[in-house]
C-alpha cells in the first residue's frame, strides 16, 4: 500500500491515457449500424380451438423452417435486384443478414448490418417482405385461389438506425480506462518501493564518505 500512495500519479496517468484511447478508438473506427424487421407465422383460418393450438405448435415450426429459408437465394435474390445492391445474395447472407428465430416463438426477426443507416433499414426492410413474398408462394397449393396453409405477415417494419450498433463510445472508453488501471497497478506492484535512481546515487555517496 505504501508504494502505492507514493506512485498514485502512475496509476491515475495509465488511466487517464487508456480512456483517451479508447475514445479516441470509438471514434475513428469505421461505424456500423443495424436495423430489424420481424415477420409473424400464423395458421390461416383455424376451424377450431383444437386447430388453433395444433397450429399454434405447426406456426412455431414453420418459423424454425423459414428462418433458414430467409438467407437463401430465393429471397435474397430479389433483395438485391430491388435494391440494386453490388453485392451477391451470398455475401448478404454471410455479412449483411441475420435471420434468428426464438425457440417456441413463431416470430422470425431479420437483422441487417451495414455502414450506412438508411439502407441497412431498406435491406432489413426488402428482406421481411421477400420473405413474405416466397413463403406466401410455397405455402399456397398448385391451384390458383387454394388456401395457404401459414401466413407471413411483417409485424415491425425496419427503422432507420439513430446510433451505431458499433462500436460504442461508452464501451471503448470504459474499456480504455479499466486497461490503463490495470496497467498502472501493475507497473506500481513491479516498481514496489525501490527508490529513484537518484536517491539510491545519494545513498551509495553518502556511505562511501563515511
Amino acid at each position: 500500500m505504501r508504494c502505492l500512495k507514493q506512485q498514485w500519479w502512475i496509476v491515475v496517468l495509465t488511466a487517464v491515457l487508456g480512456l483517451i484511447a479508447g475514445a479516441g478508438s470509438a471514434l475513428i473506427m469505421p461505424k456500423s449500424y443495424e436495423s430489424q424487421a420481424q415477420v409473424f407465422v400464423n395458421v390461416a383460418n383455424p376451424q377450431s380451438v383444437t386447430d388453433l393450438q395444433m397450429g399454434e405448435q405447426f406456426a412455431m415450426a414453420r418459423a424454425g423452417s423459414y428462418a433458414q429459408v430467409a438467407t437463401t437465394n430465393s429471397v435474397l435474390q430479389p433483395v438485391v435486384d430491388e435494391l440494386g445492391l453490388d453485392a451477391t445474395p451470398e455475401s448478404l447472407a454471410e455479412s449483411a443478414v441475420t435471420v434468428t428465430n426464438q425457440p417456441n416463438t413463431a416470430m422470425i426477426t431479420i437483422t441487417a448490418t451495414g455502414d450506412a443507416p438508411e439502407d441497412t433499414a431498406r435491406l432489413a426492410q426488402a428482406t421481411a417482405e421477400s420473405l413474405v413474398e416466397v413463403g406466401q408462394s410455397l405455402e399456397s397449393g398448385p391451384q390458383r385461389g387454394e388456401q395457404a396453409g401459414v401466413n407471413l405477415t411483417v409485424v415491425q417494419r425496419a427503422a432507420t438506425p439513430e446510433n451505431p450498433a458499433a462500436p460504442s463510445l461508452v464501451l471503448n472508453t470504459a474499456l480504455g480506462f479499466f486497461v490503463g488501471l490495470v496497467l498502472g497497478l501493475l507497473i506500481v506492484l513491479v516498481r514496489g518501493d525501490k527508490p529513484s535512481s537518484r536517491l539510491r546515487r545519494l545513498q551509495a555517496g553518502g556511505s562511501h564518505e563515511r
